[in-house]
Formats: C-alpha cells, structure tokens, sequence
C-alpha cells in the first residue's frame, strides 16, 4: 500500500456537513460483511497519532485505521475542532462508524486553557453541581470520581447532566455516528478497598447498600436521558462490566476476552445479563457489540499465543453481529501502535486465497447465510442417563418433579431420533424455574473446574428458554447451569457445564420459568465437551473451539486454508476435508473452489 502524509486544513465550517452527507451515504450502504472488524483506539492530547505536532493529518496512520469497520476514539481533541481527521477517515471508507469515547464515572482532572473543551466542560459540570465522588479520607475517589448517585429534589442531576453534555457536544456536532461511555458500571463496590473507601455519607447515603442501588439508579438515567435527547438511531455503546442498558443501549463491550471478571468464554458468551449472546439478543438494533481480545505482549503481537487470541475473539465475535478487537489492555497507543497491527483473518483476497493488507479484502466472509449454529456428536465416555430416547416409558432413569400443574408423557407422535420423545406440558409459568424439573436418577462424578456436557434434542410448542443443571439448582450451592433457547423445531444442542464444587452430580432440566410445552430426546450427560460452535458465510465457514481439549471435526465438503504470513502453520493454504481445532482456538476456512488454479509452467506428455 502507497503511503503519503497529507497537509488537510481545518474543517471547521464544512466539516460537519460533509460528515452529514458521508453519513447518509453509509445509511444506504449495503449490509456489512464478516468478519467485522472493530478498534478500540485512543489518541493522545497533542493529536497523535492522527496528526503531528504541527497539526498535519497523518495518511499512513489514517489508512490503516480506515481498514476496521468500526472505530471508537476519544471525541477530545476531535471535537470540536478537527472534523477534517473523521472527514478523511470516512474518505477512505464511506461506510465506516465512528464513535466518540467519553468517560462515564471518570471525569478528567484537567486545567486546559480551552474551556469549550468537553473535558473542561464535564470538569466544570462536576464542580458546579458538587458531584465529586470522595474516600472516608477526603480523597477523590481513586477510580470512578464522579458520583452518579448524587441527588438533588429527587433527580440524579449529574446523570442527568452528563448525558446533556454528551448530547450538545457530540452528537449536535454532526461529526460522529455514536457514543462509546467508557467506565460506565452499574456498581462500584467493588472498587473497595484497592481505590479508597468510599464515603457514601457524603455521597447523601446512609449506606453502602442504599448508596449502590441510587448509583445503579443514576447510571439508569444517564442511559435513557441519552438515548431521548439523541433520538431511535443514534449508536450508544458502554463499557464496563456487564451491560445492562438494554432498552437505551445498542451494545456493549467484553474486555480481557474471554477472562473478563474472572469468567471462562461460557459465562462471557452465556451469562444472563451480559454475555455476548444475550447481548446480541437483548440490546436494541442496529446492535453494536464488542469482543476485545487483549495482547499478551505488546513488544511481540505477532506471537503465536497473540495470532491465537485474535482467532479466538473475531471468530467468537463472527457467531454474533459484532465486532472483534484487539489491543493492549490499556488501551494507549503509547503501549504500542496498535492500529498498525493487522492478522491473517482481517483481510482476504478471494481470488488467490492469500492474506491481504487492503481495505479492500476486508468483509471477505461475506454475508452470514444464518445464524450460529453447534456442531455437536455424542461422547464416548460413561452417561449418567440410562433412558436416553424415551423409545419405551419416561419413568425409567428419569424423576419427574413439580410443585406447579404439569404433566411428564411419552408421545410417540414426535421424535428428534427414533419413535419417541418425553413430553413436558408446562400451562403457565411458575414464580421460579425449577417449579418444574426432570431429572435423571444416574450420576456422575464432577471435579470442580472440568468440562462436562449435556447434549440433547429439544423443541418447544413457542420459543422460550429452560434451564439446563447439573447438581442441586441455579440458586446457591449449584454446581453448574445454563439457559437455552429453545425454537419450534427440533434442534440439536450441547450444554457446556462448569462445577465450581466437586460431588456426585445428576442432570436436570428446569422448566416452569416460561409458559410452554417442551419435548426432549436423546439425552445424554458425559464427561468432556465434543462440540464446536459454527457459522457458514457467502464464501466461507468460522469453526470456534471453546472447550479445553482439541476437536476434530469432519467437514461436509473441501474447503481451503487462509494461506497466511503472520501464522503460516495454522493458515497454511491446504485443501480441507476435516481439522483439528486446538483448546481455545478458532479457524477460519474459504468455502467454494474461489482459488483459481495456477498457471501452467510445464507441460509433459502422457503416455
């Protein structure tokens, strides 16, 4: 790629204009294609790494920036003097997002002489409505310095007050697609006693308790304030924790992926709320979510730990409609130029089947052909069930439990394998879900921390969701659960379990929560995990291994390795009829013979 730094002056006038116009333009562009490429930037004060400290744009650093589909960076200095840098972002690639980042519940401490500054404005905010957040020593609080509890005659005025500001000084610029509130959690608590003790009596609490519900109440407000004053369309993402901000929010994003407060890619992908799937499924459209894998080593991005972490996180976040990212966890350019770093996945030229660094070759994938789907086989090893196909009774190896009206029926009229299937007849939700359960009467022996699965079909008479446990329930002292969607048609799932306590465990199936007949069959609970998570594209597949063990997976036809420079071994070029996946690992595979063959260089006779 041909490089050149650009001398662009100030937009000042025009720039918001031309942003309006690109924005219409990209509003009809055609649906994005996969992998979707998302990054977390950051930009320091003097510009860099947009501009130098004469204030020329940088072409190079813009091109490579340009290449990701979805772009959060800090809206100060951008805003609102440097419209010409989003200007020439969008030059390169009209149907880039971009979004602002500003800080929720982390007000900058600055004195800039420039008071329309949004930082110096949010400063300012703080001040005026005495919204600081203080330790039991008179300190700011370490972390999080703004007080979103704060109330005065019953409003959360500095909620309130932020979102007022977010709305004046982003979005009424008409530079940017959305906002990215960073440091955006719906409790702090957990802060203490590593960033101060926090005085929640100044704060107008008389409790830790009475604090942390109005702290959640007041980030709340900001959320909806936001999304009223910024209307139906308008991109808002967090970050923090889990996302909750579902009816304001389009998206949320998952950091230290797929560890994040100290969870496993089960809990991160699964939990209710906030696991990515959940995520994709909750928060309003268009949505905007992030999986943001970060570097073990900044001085060697291209490790082969660091290549296997970028193919973990965008091929995890390509079973969804978001982004992957990949950085350093601290998310500063001075750690390292980060927005030049580029992988085998990122881009593709279909037409030779070689890793690519254009923009051009970017959304090689093409359009998902559905949704996510398992690829799931039934393990070898010992099964705690004994009546796995109800083909004769239901009773057998099976206990039928329900504090509600219910009924438990073989019914020979539907089956997923076989002639049968067990058919639980739920007439109205319970007020908790394991009001009804089916359990099995055999056993297994659980090692906390170890995989195990549950694999079974199921169908239910509406959409709806059960619950799948191992042990003694959801609630305090379980071992291991998981909700699953369940659709009207049969499907085929496996239910990764996680004890966090070792014991002798059985398989249940709770099902009083939603309204709804469900039927079951071929049931099994075995040690070990043999599934992996699989979506089809236009012109290709992602396979993601989340277990801790390597699954070989036959395939239904040829498909072609990524042939790669930055791991060469995994992406080796070759023709495929089946692939070992590693622990904690995911391939990405061209589909269709799109690699023509190559030319001819001599030419024997064939006897």
């Amino acid at each position: 790629m041909l490089h050149r730094t650009l001398s662009i002056p100030l937009l000042a006038a025009l720039g918001a204009t031309l942003a309006a116009c690109l924005l219409e333009a990209a509003a009809t562009a055609a649906p994005l294609a996969y992998p979707r490429l998302g990054l977390y930037g950051s930009q320091r004060a003097t510009g860099y790494p947009l501009w130098d400290a004469s204030g020329v744009l940088d072409g190079q650093v813009l091109d490579e920036i340009a290449r990701y589909h979805e772009v959060a960076v800090e809206a100060y200095p951008i805003t609102p003097n440097r419209p010409d840098a989003l200007a020439a972002l969008r030059q390169r690639r009209p149907d880039i997002v971009l979004l602002a980042i500003v800080a929720g519940e982390n007000t900058w401490l600055v004195n800039d002489p420039d008071t329309t500054t949004i930082r110096m404005r949010e400063r300012r905010l703080i001040d005026d409505l005495d919204g600081w957040l203080y330790n039991t020593d008179g300190s700011l609080h370490g972390l999080y310095n703004a007080n979103l509890a704060k109330q005065t005659g019953g409003r959360f005025v500095v909620a309130e007050g932020l979102a007022d500001l977010f709305y004046d000084a982003i979005l009424r610029t008409g530079m940017w697609d959305g906002i990215f509130i960073d440091v955006y959690c719906d409790d702090i608590a957990w802060t203490e006693p590593e960033f101060g003790t926090i005085d929640v009596q100044r704060a107008g609490y008389g409790s830790m308790q009475a604090f942390r519900d109005a702290f959640k109440a007041g980030t709340d407000t900001l959320a909806s304030r936001l999304r009223r004053l910024c209307g139906p369309d308008y991109l808002l993402v967090g970050n923090c924790g889990q996302g909750t901000k579902y009816q304001s929010f389009n998206g949320w994003m998952r950091e230290g992926f797929p560890l994040q407060n100290g969870g496993t890619w089960y809990e991160n992908m699964y939990r209710e709320p906030g696991g990515y799937f959940t995520d994709e499924r909750l928060f309003r459209a268009p949505r905007s979510n992030y999986i943001f894998s970060p570097v073990l080593n900044a001085g060697d991005p291209y490790s082969a730990e660091n290549a296997r972490r970028v193919r973990f996180g965008l091929g995890s976040a390509a079973l969804g409609d978001g982004f992957g990212v990949f950085g350093p966890g601290d998310r500063d350019v001075r750690t390292a130029p980060y927005h030049e770093w580029w992988y085998d996945e990122y881009a593709v030229d279909l037409t030779t089947g070689r890793a690519s660094p254009l923009l051009q070759h970017t959304g090689w994938l093409g359009e998902a052909l559905g949704p996510a789907t398992q690829m799931i086989w039934a393990g070898s090893g010992p099964d705690a069930v004994v009546n796995p196909d109800f083909e004769t009774d239901v009773s057998t190896g099976w206990l039928f439990v329900h504090g509600v009206p219910s009924s438990l029926t073989r019914d020979a009229s539907t089956a997923a394998e076989g002639s049968a299937s067990a058919h639980v007849t739920v007439p109205s939700a319970a007020a908790v879900s394991w009001g009804i359960a089916l359990q099995s009467t055999g056993t297994l022996s659980l090692v906390a921390g170890a995989q195990y699965s549950a694999t079974f079909w199921a169908k239910a008479a509406v959409p709806r969701s059960i619950w799948v446990v191992a042990g003694r329930g959801i609630q305090a002292g379980s071992f291991a659960s998981r909700s699953v969607q369940l659709t009207t048609d049969w499907r085929r799932y496996q239910v990764t379990l996680l004890p966090q306590q070792s014991g002798s465990s059985d398989l249940r199936f709770y099902l009083a929560g939603e309204a709804g007949d469900v039927w079951l069959d071929d049931v099994h609970f075995q040690s070990g995990v043999t599934m992996v998570h699989r979506r089809d594209f236009q012109n290709g597949v992602v396979l993601v291994n989340p277990s801790s063990s390597t699954q070989r997976v036959p395939l239904e036809r040829a498909y072609t390795k990524i042939r790669g420079t930055v791991a060469p071994l995994v992406n080796d070029g070759l023709q495929v009829s089946q692939v070992d996946i590693p622990p904690s690992d995911a391939l990405f595979l061209i589909g269709e013979d799109r690699i023509p063959p190559s030319a001819v260089q001599d030419v024997h006779p064939v006897k």
